[in-house]
């Protein structure tokens, strides 16, 4: 039983990663554009700004701490940040979610072989865009050991990202279209993550309300490990992403069993 269950997860990672990969020039330019696109705009943007102030340094971060933390927000943008189940939410709409109802292999694993499929591409493109980041020097000395364990960290917390968003998939049960909540979820993540500005520069209130929400994991801490200048312990911060993985799959389970009842399977 268990084999077969294995074989199962096994084909629909492999089918995945097949489909991802059918289409050679739309895979090489997922594997080469984010690191070009990074270093032609964010990393400069940030130069000119401290040029421009004539160097210095902005609440604490020198030029050289801001570049490096942007390019390990970028390492974490990939890892993290960069699946969508747009697909659930139309299959719900459209009424296809029958057909993988009545498959042997449960709907929300079919959607998980999906993320691991594409997860195994990105932590390629990942470790390809810290090769490039390396080879010009826009990164300070690479531990291996931080490196693997930034890369570990930072794949928990893309199970969080997929959790949120397979959560939002399911709001097509009761909504005709779901796509405004993930681009405004979308919009309060990159602000509040420390995708752009480190969540070290924001007021201290707000700083302390982050704390209480997932946002920070997005992108904060585990570019913090990469740098190995994480305020929080390893452990703690993994206790932490585990609650918050842990309640918002039961909350997403909850929304699951909830949605089905209401499932007519007539599409639009």
């Amino acid at each position: 039983m268990m084999m077969r269950e294995l074989g199962k997860w096994r084909k629909t990672i492999s089918v995945s990663l097949s489909r991802y990969m059918a289409f050679k020039a739309d895979f090489f330019l997922m594997l080469v554009a984010p690191s070009l696109v990074f270093i032609a705009i964010n990393y400069n943007i940030w130069r000119s700004i401290y040029e421009s102030r004539g160097g210095g340094s902005i609440s604490g971060f020198t030029m050289d701490q801001m570049l490096h933390y942007q390019c390990w927000s970028f390492i974490v943008a990939l890892l993290v940040r960069s699946h969508r189940t747009w697909n659930l939410s139309e299959h719900i709409r459209l009424g296809r979610m029958t057909a993988f109802l009545l498959y042997p292999f449960d709907a929300w694993k079919y959607y998980a072989g999906e993320f691991i499929a594409f997860q195994v591409l990105q932590v390629g493109t990942a470790v390809l865009a810290i090769g490039v980041l390396d080879l010009f020097n826009f990164l300070p000395p690479l531990d291996i050991a931080t490196c693997l364990v930034g890369i570990g960290f930072s794949l928990l917390v893309s199970v969080l990202w997929f959790v949120i968003d397979f959560t939002f998939g399911l709001v097509a049960f009761w909504l005709e279209e779901v796509w405004i909540f993930r681009v405004i979820f979308g919009f309060f993540a990159v602000l509040f993550s420390g995708a752009f500005i480190p969540i070290e520069l924001f007021p201290p209130t707000l700083q302390r309300f982050l704390e209480y929400t997932p946002f920070p994991f997005i992108t904060s801490v585990p570019a913090n490990i990469f740098l190995g200048t994480s305020p929080v312990s390893l452990s703690s911060a993994t206790v932490t992403l585990l609650g918050w993985i842990g309640g918002l799959t039961l909350f997403a389970m909850w929304l699951w069993r909830r949605g089905l009842r209401l499932y007519n399977a007539a599409g639009i």
